[in-house]
């Protein structure tokens, strides 16, 4: 860097943990818009060598195209949809994202849920606290994951970390879907691979959801999809929420059509009290919060604070989304 004053990085939100923050703080000025407005922002990039992105606040391709001396964007996770990508990219810069972070607890939430489901936590527990438990003990199955079939659409890292449990823990069936990994990869986890999405609508007891979101799986489930699953079956989605429609979900499990649902993630963020999602209770609902226990926002701080730094400094980050741009 010049030895003239360093310009700031913009914070669009604070950091998930405040090591990330105090790390800036020691290197750059640091602003921090806690509730940013677009006429906040665009003030702000004026001057700023860097921004971090806290979903669900929005980089748009106004507020890129004003900042002449912007050098790095940093997503306050892996995914990018915060950002308005390619604008970033017509203006030659750099986003990073932190890819590996949300692996484990995301996996974890997704194996929870389906024990939740499979031993009919959640029905047992309220009746239980009511004082009606053991009049429910016949009222509710309770199934064993051993056996059952799961099927995986997106075999990444976090789809992939579901496989591996499910398979080793609880000699599960997985099938596996995803046309942008060789076969191989999902055999070498113990899955079956499969080229059709039908079989896993119709062949799973449950469907959890790990793609990106981009135009082919916008609003990949919907009625007809969920139409061809079985009645028992149960459908996850921690990845994006466009993923999976909202009102025929809704229908679906209103209707018994399927047995239950659990979402992390929504159509439309924050998930309002009139959603047609909110109150059923065969729905598993939390707040886009699968990915944030306290080891992986303490994790993500610290690497979106490392990435822009070593932006700043000329230093290629290690998780960049549109490398072509880099001209460090």
């Amino acid at each position: 860097m010049s030895s003239a004053a360093p310009r700031p990085v913009v914070l669009l939100g604070r950091m998930y943990h405040p090591e990330g923050e105090e790390r800036l703080r020691a290197a750059v000025p640091v602003v921090v818009l806690e509730q940013p407005q677009p006429a906040q922002v665009a003030e702000a990039l004026k001057e700023a060598a860097g921004v971090f992105v806290r979903y669900p606040n929005k980089l748009r391709a106004e507020a890129i195209a004003a900042a002449p001396h912007l050098r790095i964007i940093s997503t306050s996770g892996r995914g990018t949809d915060a950002i308005d990508l390619a604008a970033a990219t017509r203006h030659g810069v750099p986003v990073v994202n932190h890819p590996a972070f949300g692996t484990v607890p995301v996996a974890e939430q997704t194996v929870g849920v389906m024990i939740a489901f499979a031993k009919n936590l959640l029905p047992l527990n309220r009746m239980t606290h009511e004082g009606r438990g053991w009049l429910a003990q016949k009222e509710f199955r309770r199934t064993e994951l051993r056996g059952k079939t799961l099927g995986i659409v997106g075999l990444g890292n976090i789809g992939a970390e579901v496989t591996r449990i499910c398979v080793q823990a609880f000699r599960m069936k997985v099938l596996a879907y995803d046309p942008y990994v060789p076969a191989s990869k999902a055999v070498a986890l113990g899955a079956e691979p499969v080229d059709r999405l039908v079989r896993i609508w119709s062949e799973s007891d449950y469907v959890s959801m790990h793609p990106e979101l981009n135009d082919e799986t916008r609003g990949m489930v919907g009625e007809a999809e969920l139409a061809q699953m079985k009645p028992q079956a149960i459908l996850i989605n921690t990845a994006r929420g466009p993923i999976v429609k909202a009102a025929p979900l809704a229908a679906a499990l209103r209707a018994r059509r399927i047995a239950g649902a659990a979402l992390d993630v929504y159509e439309d963020e924050p998930l309002a009290a009139d959603n047609p999602l909110a109150g059923l209770d065969n729905l598993i609902l939390s707040p886009h919060t699968a990915g944030l226990t306290d080891e992986a926002l303490h994790d993500m701080a610290l690497s979106a604070a490392d990435q822009i730094l070593m932006a700043l400094r000329g230093e290629r980050p290690p998780y960049l989304v549109n490398p072509a741009v880099w001209k460090g």
